[in-house]
């Protein structure tokens, strides 16, 4: 098989490290950490283990943060992955061979990449019970017959993730692909279900769903999913900051307003339409002292939007933060001030992952438009350049097509 991999070696670090201090691009150069290798086919690690052929596979922020080395070397995530692995966890997949499943060799299925008790072996924990297997009780353990641990497809030694001609999956992580639905939207499910799951989230703190302001910092593919489910569950008002001109459309189709990413615009822009009060402290934001936004999807999860999200927030309000940025100093005052709840949400479960589906199926979003870029495999720096420039590009979610048959191609 022929996968992108990657193997943060200590001499691949150094190189792309001294490179990424000029441009974190240059990291993606031929001697950085991530490259196309030729591989041996992954074998199914145990029963209920199937093969299979990735059709898409999506370009996650996630997976930038990681090509382009712009993570925190001290994240406590970092000790749920191993190295090296092929990278690609929003994926559309074909079943190769379906090991005596329900499947049938040639069906298009989602992969769900995350890895509970089932793909263990395990009794099923209450978190894997309820199909929430981000907080699986065995996150990060090695998988049995697998040579690393992880959290997820896409971040484990010896199981690829779906940047690669090869791969296989537990039945428990696979959703068919609903009848009549273009394999290329599936791989927008994934990111749209972390979004179903964070509107429900912001829902949940929202006594009266018509009556409150709903506020979605960020455009991006998962501030558009939350946006679409927000307005799929009835939301009254939505309001999602957009950092560039051509977000605003894609916004407005989903039944949000369009407000400015500018943090002084932002805060403006809420206490008008919540007929908030503000103050302004001696140095930084302006802030709502009454009034505000009933709950705050942080979509980009900097220390800047996590600052904004509590000065816009009302007061016993919630923060829903989904992004996950670099660390930084974060004023956090307006937490205990206002006695805001922060949650966390992370991914979806598995019901959420059917409601995504369900939402491509129907035209509930317009996906053709959120599928901005497709490239070839073999042309990766170029699908991992344009995923981490969308404002140049107007981009919003790209794509790797996965060629049917590994060949020699390196790079």
């Amino acid at each position: 098989m022929l996968g992108l991999v990657f193997d943060p070696r200590p001499s691949r670090l150094a190189v792309a490290g001294a490179l990424g201090r000029i441009d974190p691009l240059l990291a993606l150069s031929g001697r950085g950490p991530l490259g196309l290798r030729e591989l041996p086919d992954p074998e199914p690690p145990g029963p209920g283990w199937l093969a299979l052929r990735p059709m898409f596979a999506g370009v996650c922020g996630s997976d930038v943060t990681e090509a382009t080395l712009q993570a925190d070397w001290d994240n406590p995530l970092s000790g749920l992955v191993s190295f090296p692995h092929v990278m690609g966890h929003e994926v559309v997949a074909l079943v190769v061979d379906p090991a005596g499943s329900d499947l049938e060799a040639g069906e298009a299925v989602v992969l769900n990449p995350w890895l509970g008790c089932a793909a263990r072996g395990l009794p099923s924990c209450p978190a894997c019970t309820g199909g929430l297997l981000p907080l699986c009780d065995h996150a990060g353990e090695r998988v049995p017959g697998v040579a690393g641990g992880g959290i997820h497809t896409g971040n484990i030694q010896g199981l690829p993730g779906g940047m690669g001609t090869r791969m296989v999956a537990h039945r428990s992580q696979l959703t068919r692909l609903p009848e009549g639905l273009e394999p290329r939207a599936g791989v927008l499910a994934d990111p749209l279900a972390v979004g179903v799951h964070a509107a429900e989230k912001a829902m949940a703190g929202v006594s009266s769903a018509r009556g409150a302001l709903i506020v979605v910092l960020g455009a991006g593919t998962i501030g558009l999913g939350i946006a679409a489910s927000l307005a799929r569950r009835g939301a009254g008002r939505v309001m999602v900051s957009a950092a560039w001109p051509y977000q605003r459309a894609l916004v407005t189709a989903t039944g949000a307003e369009t407000i400015s990413h500018h943090a002084d615009a932002v805060v403006g822009a809420v206490a008008e339409v919540a007929e908030g009060r503000t103050t302004r402290p001696w140095r930084g934001l302006p802030w709502l002292v009454s009034g505000g936004a009933s709950a705050v999807i942080d979509a980009v999860g900097s220390a800047a939007t996590a600052e904004l999200s509590l000065a816009i927030v009302r007061p016993g309000g919630t923060v829903i933060r989904v992004g996950v940025g670099r660390a930084r100093r974060t004023q956090a005052t307006l937490t205990y001030f206002k006695e805001v709840t922060v949650v966390g949400s992370n991914g979806y479960r598995r019901q959420d992952l059917d409601t995504a589906l369900a939402m491509l199926a129907a035209g509930d979003v317009q996906w053709r438009e959120w599928l901005t870029h497709r490239f070839a495999l073999t042309a990766w720096r170029e699908a991992f350049r344009t995923a981490a420039q969308p404002q140049r590009h107007a981009g919003v979610k790209v794509t790797l097509a996965i060629p049917e048959l590994g060949g020699g191609a390196r790079g």
